[in-house]
């Protein structure tokens, strides 16, 4: 009985063994390819240089993003980009007849209407819809945006 266990459990370790191996092999092929923290680090930027924009920045994220924007300045949204006025005061300005939905309300925003605190607005195209800042403003925003 002793041999019999000794044997089974020079088996079973040689089957562990042989197994670690397979799996290990596949470790750092071009199927799994092991990369350097460096490696990663510089391809996320390129992406990050690919998607911003030098009159402001763009949010790729899906979370809200905090945006300050000074008086005079207007923050144009992309399409499907949700803002909420946090601070400060602004004006809608759109291109066109159709507006900014203010889904807090259900009601459209023209130009002149004035942009209401904690509303999200949504843009529904990327055509130059925003909001111009008439008082140094704190924005929350989820998707494309820049600042003229």
């Amino acid at each position: 009985m002793k041999r019999f266990l000794v044997g089974f459990i020079s088996v079973m370790a040689s089957i562990v063994l042989v197994m670690g191996t397979v799996f290990a092999a596949d470790a750092g092929s071009e199927a799994d390819p092991l990369v350097s923290k460096s490696y990663v680090d510089d391809k996320i930027n390129q992406v990050m240089n690919m998607v911003g924009s030098d009159s402001g920045s763009v949010s790729v994220g899906g979370s809200y993003v905090p945006v300050s924007v000074g008086v005079g300045k207007t923050i144009i949204g992309g399409e499907g980009t949700e803002m909420i006025l946090r601070a400060g005061k602004g004006d809608i300005v759109i291109s066109g007849k159709e507006g900014i939905v203010d889904a807090t309300t259900g009601q459209a925003l023209y130009n002149g209407h004035k942009a209401a605190l904690n509303h999200i607005m949504i843009i529904p195209r990327n055509d130059g819809r925003g909001v111009k800042v008439t008082e140094a403003a704190w924005f929350l925003v989820k998707g494309s945006y820049n600042i003229k």
